[in-house]
């Protein structure tokens, strides 16, 4: 008799993450790990202690493929923060079911209760290159600033994801670039 094919993390995180980027979260479960590996679930429990470490991988792979995925995105004519936000746009098109596992998830909440937020981290620190006249404002009136925006590309971005609307990525672009003139007006920086 050959011998068994040995399940490793990395076969399990791999098989993990297509699972959620076909399925979404939900789908994620030890039995539909052991069905794509076609094995038991009891090499999934011996490599992971519970299902919740391997959700706790996957989100963090998610993390890193969406970073790495969104900074794919370079048009010479954009600040670095747009071109960071336009990748986010895409990718929310692009991997419906990474973005909802990323942003809409009720895991996502439960996983940053004990993980930092790096797809925020970054997208600040990017938002803070955007404009030398950023780092001119009070932190906490940057942050503000941030916090709009970013709730502005989120909800154009959910709205690309569910299709729920006609929107193109010019037209959404071009929604961004106006939301940031109007809060740069406000915050008197024009």
């Amino acid at each position: 008799m050959p011998p068994k094919a040995e399940i490793t993390k990395e076969k399990l995180l791999d098989t993990a993450f297509k699972i959620v980027r076909e399925e979404g979260l939900e789908a994620l479960t030890a039995r539909s790990i052991a069905q794509r590996l076609k094995c038991s679930t009891q090499p999934i429990y011996s490599v992971y202690g519970n299902m919740e470490e391997v959700k706790d991988d996957v989100f963090n792979r998610a993390v890193d493929y969406a970073l790495a995925s969104m900074k794919q995105y370079h048009n010479d004519k954009n600040a670095p923060a747009m071109n960071l936000a336009i990748g986010c746009l895409l990718f929310a098109r692009n991997e419906k079911h990474l973005f909802r596992t990323l942003y809409l998830s009720d895991y996502r909440r439960h996983y940053l209760k004990r993980n930092k937020d790096k797809l925020k981290e970054e997208m600040y620190a990017a938002f803070l290159l955007l404009d030398k006249r950023l780092s001119t404002m009070a932190e906490s009136k940057a942050e503000k600033m941030f916090r709009k925006l970013t709730t502005y590309w989120l909800g154009i971005g959910m709205i690309i994801n569910t299709n729920t609307s006609e929107l193109d990525i010019d037209e959404a672009t071009e929604m961004l670039e106006e939301m940031y003139q109007t809060l740069t007006v406000k915050e008197g920086l024009a």
